[in-house]
């Protein structure tokens, strides 16, 4: 039986990936009374931002994973927000008539489906004439890794790209294609841009090296870059302790590019 999440214990999820973050770049045209879509909201730790941010409004968030959506509603639950509601969803199949919401987030999705258009496609059908979407999209060729010891780190994202192509997961350099989907879609106005996010203490390395070894013990890892032929598995643990030697090095430096775009219909 699951335990009754706290307050807390929301707060600190959202503190993790929130909206000022991860959705100031579309947040700053929010208007208190606008409806809000974000599709593909995960646990809705972004949404939940997104929700507070409309007080005289509403947000839906959508997604197609049925256990992240139960966690998005016990975070909700846990704050007293009552202007959200869930949705399982497809987002290339997105279950709301035409032109319903005055602003549409689409964060981290694009890269991971087969024909990225298509949900582009079915984010300007749902955003209202002179509405706005906001996507985003993460971009490897942008990575940045700084420190004495890097190789390790280096071949980790190596082994990650392989795995994501060979295994369908996502593209990891969806990013720099984002201003030519929102266009070719046709809508009135695209702006795109990069933005990074970093890890430049002590502690922000530390974890963020500690959360990547653990990731290299996974054995579901183990067994997919088995399978794809990527990797030996014995190379993992190796890169594990090649993260946790470079997360306490004091010239340890990593920062990755979120490409975005925002288009108004």
């Amino acid at each position: 039986m699951k335990h009754a999440l706290t307050r807390e214990d929301a707060e600190s999820a959202i503190k993790a990936r929130g909206a000022d973050v991860y959705a100031a770049f579309l947040l700053r045209y929010i208007r208190p009374d606008m409806a809000v879509l974000d599709c593909g909201c995960g646990e809705g730790t972004i949404t939940v931002g997104l929700a507070e941010a409309v007080p005289e409004g509403r947000v839906v968030g959508i997604d197609l994973r049925q256990r992240d959506l139960f966690t998005a509603r016990r975070y909700a639950t846990a704050l007293g927000i009552g202007n959200l509601s869930w949705c399982a969803a497809d987002a290339s199949r997105i279950p709301f008539c035409d032109a319903q919401f005055d602003a549409v987030l689409c964060h981290s999705v694009l890269e991971t489906v087969d024909t990225p258009i298509s949900v582009v496609s079915e984010l300007r059908r749902v955003t209202k004439h002179g509405g706005l979407v906001g996507a985003a999209s993460v971009d490897y060729g942008g990575l940045i890794l700084g420190g004495q010891k890097t190789s390790g780190p280096q071949r980790f994202y190596e082994i990650r790209q392989q795995l994501w192509r060979s295994a369908r997961i996502a593209e990891p350099n969806t990013g720099r294609r984002l201003r030519g989907l929102f266009e070719e879609t046709q809508f009135n106005r695209v702006e795109a841009f990069a933005d990074y996010i970093s890890y430049g203490t002590p502690d922000r390395v530390r974890a963020f090296a500690c959360d990547r070894a653990m990731e290299c013990r996974n054995q579901e890892l183990h067994a997919a870059v088995q399978h794809h032929g990527i990797a030996a598995t014995a190379e993992l643990p190796y890169l594990a302790s090649a993260w946790e030697d470079w997360g306490n090095d004091a010239g340890a430096f990593f920062a990755f590019a979120w490409c975005r775009v925002l288009a108004w219909r």
